[in-house]
């Protein structure tokens, strides 16, 4: 099965493309700027890369959150316009998710986080089975790292693999609560590997989890704040239009006035280190 996975939950994006268990190209680039032209051109250059186009491929699959909104927004929109053309299955992978598959855990639980601003983290919490694969131990959530210690310092927990922005950030807060039972992985899996959105996508798709690309949304976890400011009553900034003053009001506008139609509102050999 060929499938194209696209990652932009975090500043550092990402596309990938795979067939069965073989990576056939791979692409990250700094998502600060410009998320949708970029993310079109690593689009084009992985099929390019793995010498494929839209029409060899079985399905796609896309980093759904938790993760930056804007960011979100883009992959999801991408998605749905890639399917409009070539409607074919689609696999929605939890960002977090994607990110505690690329530690190799052992006896270690596995906490990705990413930072959330205002002082906050989104995070989830992974033990390993036996067979090498991962258990959801705690549900993704939007969480003060210092609560998030409190949850982990029960003198019978394993020591945790922190990895993501989120862990870096918070680093010394959770040193300072967890001690050694706090472990950090690479700086380098800090991020979510577009590869692995596929791979546990194919996964999901195996399973016959496919997701309804027309109704897909973005996992966001926390709320937007332009939605919990509205159900305070909080208005958003008008914006101050500018008119020449021999300029006409356009459709009978009094001066002063916003447009018509306008919005307002009221361990030791380890990896790890």
């Amino acid at each position: 099965m060929k499938i194209l996975a696209i990652e932009t939950a975090t500043g550092l994006g990402g596309v990938a493309l795979i067939e069965d268990e073989n990576l056939l190209a791979e692409y990250r680039m700094d998502m600060a700027m410009a998320h949708s032209e970029r993310l079109m051109v690593m689009v084009d250059r992985v099929l390019t890369d793995g010498g494929l186009t839209m029409d060899d491929l079985d399905a796609l699959a896309v980093s759904i959150g938790p993760g930056s909104f804007t960011g979100l927004r883009v992959a999801v929109s991408t998605v749905k316009g890639l399917v409009t053309g070539k409607p074919i299955p689609v696999a929605a992978v939890p960002t977090l998710e994607a990110m505690a598959w690329t530690v190799p855990a052992g006896p270690h639980s596995v906490c990705p986080m990413i930072d959330a601003k205002k002082r906050e983290v989104y995070a989830a919490l992974f033990s390993c089975r036996e067979d090498g694969t991962l258990k959801r131990v705690m549900d993704d959530q939007v969480i003060s790292p210092e609560v998030l210690c409190e949850r982990l310092c029960e003198p019978s927990s394993p020591p945790t693999v922190f990895l993501g922005d989120g862990a870096s950030k918070y680093r010394e807060v959770l040193e300072k609560s967890l001690g050694r039972r706090a472990v950090f992985a690479p700086a380098p899996l800090s991020r979510p590997l577009p590869s692995m959105v596929a791979w546990l996508g194919l996964r999901k798709l195996q399973r016959g989890e496919a997701a309804d690309a027309r109704s897909l949304v973005p996992v966001y976890v926390r709320r937007p704040d332009a939605e919990l400011n509205w159900e305070k009553g909080v208005a958003p900034k008008k914006l101050k239009l500018k008119r020449k003053r021999d300029q006409p009001s356009e459709q009978g506008e009094r001066e002063g006035e916003a447009p018509s139609g306008s919005a307002s509102g009221g361990g030791d050999a380890s990896p790890y280190k």
